[in-house]
């Protein structure tokens, strides 16, 4: 017993330094895509290079730590038993690690995305490295190997095992002369730690899109933000230009994919946006919006659309930049506005967007309407939603006859908010009157669904009003024959149909569906049946303002409508973290993280739960696939 707790103690320590040097080696992989070298990544990654190995190496040292505490009671003729079971413990919780690190740095180099359980799900399933274009080959080589690893790792341990004496840390001993050493150690890796974390906090407080897109590239970053704590220390955030300006040249590259290419001889039709809040489908009919429903039938109604989002914020997201809802996050990281408002300035538009809630939160303004100048931004959320909306659509009407008189074209843009809860409305909108009243969110049950339906309904015919004063004024002001009208919902609504009330909160249809409206010159009136998405606006209006690219190239839409043999597949739906695939045959949320992986459901077309996930992975892998694809071609940054 004398001799085994010094052969522990000799090897393990040297074995755990060589460890942490390969594991910081390896790191350095991921740095040779990063777009921008400059002072506020380099403060970012060199502290990081020192920490994060030790993070990656924490699991390992507790557990073999663990393990040497397990077996030291072993008498001394099992000391070689000892070795061998604290010896095979080091080098699994090593040598595992270190070759997913190595396959991440390959899906990193190739795909760029990191290892999550989306990706795990396509590997271990049928036919998953055929539908990625891969063969077993490359994934080994994506890994670096396996056996190449192992070897490396095995050799270390046996090194240090097989010849102690020429261990360089076996005599540090945990004596007290010894504890100013370990606490250097944790100071030093603790601020390696807050200068890292502090310079992605000031960065994010300062909108800096390098240092954020650099924290990306590293597997496993911790990210954090302290802007009120900057405010109180009286830092001040740039202006709008200069975050502009400091942007041009850096904001995601690789959007879009290729060069965007417009006739120069395109039209330059008027586009009249409108966004409704909480558009629930159920919403949408003759007896509740007969002014909308009428209208309507001048151009396309989307029958079986859904939102890129069951929250607003990835809901607008998604119509204007047509990608899908998990991109909001890079893309307010950069302040990057839409190419559809790209193409607008471009052929000098004049701009008027209001909205009856804020473009503050969710943050708009920093995102969709980013290049439009702040004058041109209206926001009012003071009394009432009908009374916002009322007053906004004085506004609305008003920048429309005004871009009709000043011969320039132009945008307008309204984000109605009546359906929202709590489905306000004026006395003149109450067509039914079995509704709930007073209303009250946190004081209904099930029981009450119905009524608050009606409430809804009327609140949604209040919409009707309004955009029936919108709609006269089009045809007075004979607008329609070069205007482009588009009236969508930020999401759906769900009135306890599920168990719920209100959205975001799951990703039943009922809150993830919403009416779509189309209408351009020249169009064929009808109704589209098949599946479309919020994804698919943007790409059936390029045409319009004479872009020749495919929608590939700029999106993860499909232009529907010049294509009529084309059918959607799938859709995808984003909340704040997690992404949802709506297919025809079986939904279920990705499992991109831990924590929507323990989430997932599979169900059928009609939100019913299955009891196996293994049909949904065998209808849709080659789609997985291209979801796992398309969840990060556009942020990451491009290949040299």
């Amino acid at each position: 017993m004398a001799r085994s707790r010094p052969l522990c103690k000799e090897f393990l320590p040297s074995f755990f330094i060589v460890e942490y040097l390969i594991f910081a080696v390896t790191l350095t992989l991921f740095l040779f895509r990063l777009p921008v070298w400059n002072t506020a990544t380099c403060l970012l990654i060199v502290p990081a290079l020192f920490f994060y190995p030790l993070l990656y190496l924490a699991p390992s040292l507790l557990i073999t730590t663990a393990a040497a505490g397990a077996t030291v009671k072993l008498e001394e003729k099992r000391a070689l038993l000892r070795r061998i079971l604290t010896g095979t413990a080091a080098f699994l919780t090593t040598f595992v690690p270190h070759l997913l690190l190595l396959m991440d740095a390959g899906l990193y180099f190739r795909y760029s995305y990191h290892i999550n359980p989306h990706v795990l799900n396509i590997f271990t399933t049928p036919g998953g490295f055929e539908s990625m274009g891969l063969r077993t080959s490359e994934i080994l080589l994506l890994g670096g190997g396996i056996v190449l690893p192992a070897l490396v790792h095995l050799g270390v341990l046996l090194y240090f095992i097989h010849f102690p004496i020429l261990s360089f840390a076996g005599k540090w001993e945990l004596k007290r002369p010894c504890i100013k050493y370990y606490a250097g150690l944790c100071l030093f890796f603790g601020a390696a730690f807050l200068i890292s974390f502090t310079t992605y906090t000031y960065e994010h407080f300062s909108m800096n899109s390098q240092v954020l897109l650099a924290a990306d590239a590293l597997p496993l970053y911790i990210k954090g933000t302290s802007s009120s704590l900057y405010r109180k220390l009286g830092c001040k955030q740039p202006d709008r230009e200069a975050i502009r300006i400091k942007l041009a040249q850096t904001s995601l590259q690789n959007y879009p994919q290729a060069p965007i290419v417009r006739d120069p001889r395109r039209p330059k039709y008027n586009v009249v946006w409108i966004a409704c809040e909480s558009w629930a489908v159920k919403l949408y009919t003759p007896e509740i919006m007969p002014a909308t429903t009428s209208f309507a039938r001048k151009g396309i109604h989307f029958t079986n659309h859904y939102s890129g989002g069951n929250v607003t914020r990835q809901g607008v997201f998604s119509m204007f930049y047509a990608l899908p809802g998990n991109y909001w996050h890079p893309f307010f990281a950069a302040r990057r506005g839409p190419l559809f408002i790209d193409w607008l300035k471009e052929d000098g538009y004049r701009f008027k967007c209001i909205t009856s809630s804020k473009f503050t939160y969710p943050e708009f303004d920093q995102t969709v309407f980013f290049q439009v100048p702040q004058k041109d931004l209206h926001s009012d959320d003071k009394g009432k939603t009908w009374e916002r909306d009322q007053r906004n659509v004085k506004l609305f009407i008003k920048s429309i006859e005004e871009g009709a008189d000043s011969g320039t074209p132009f945008f307008s843009f309204m984000f109605f908010e009546s359906p929202h809860n709590p489905y306000e409305f004026p006395p003149e909108a109450a067509f039914t009157k079995d509704y709930i009243d007073p209303f009250n969110a946190a004081g209904v049950t099930a029981k009450d669904g119905p009524r608050i339906f009606n409430r809804a309904a009327n609140s949604a015919r209040h919409l009707d009003m309004c955009l029936d004063k919108v709609f006269q004024t089009l045809e007075k002001k004979d607008l329609l024959k070069n205007t482009i009208v588009v009236i969508a919902g930020d999401h759906g609504e769900e009135y306890f149909e599920r168990g719920y009330l209100g959205h975001s909160s799951s990703f039943v249809r009922e809150q993830t569906k919403t009416p779509l409206i189309l209408y351009y010159p020249g169009i064929s009136p009808g109704k589209y049946e098949k599946m479309s998405s919020h994804l698919d606006i943007i790409p059936m209006l390029a045409r319009f303002f004479g872009v020749k690219n495919a929608p590939q190239d700029y999106s993860c839409g499909y232009d529907l409508l010049s294509n009529p043999d084309l059918s959607r597949e799938y859709a995808l739906i984003a909340n704040w973290s997690e992404i949802f695939f709506a297919g025809s045959e079986y939904k279920s949320l990705l499992p991109v993280d831990a924590l929507s992986l323990a989430k997932q459901v599979i169900t059928d077309g009609n939100d019913n739960p299955l009891p196996d996930v293994a049909p949904f992975y065998k209808r849709y892998s080659k789609a997985l696939v291209e979801v796992q694809r398309d969840l990060s071609r556009f942020s990451a940054p491009p290949k040299k």
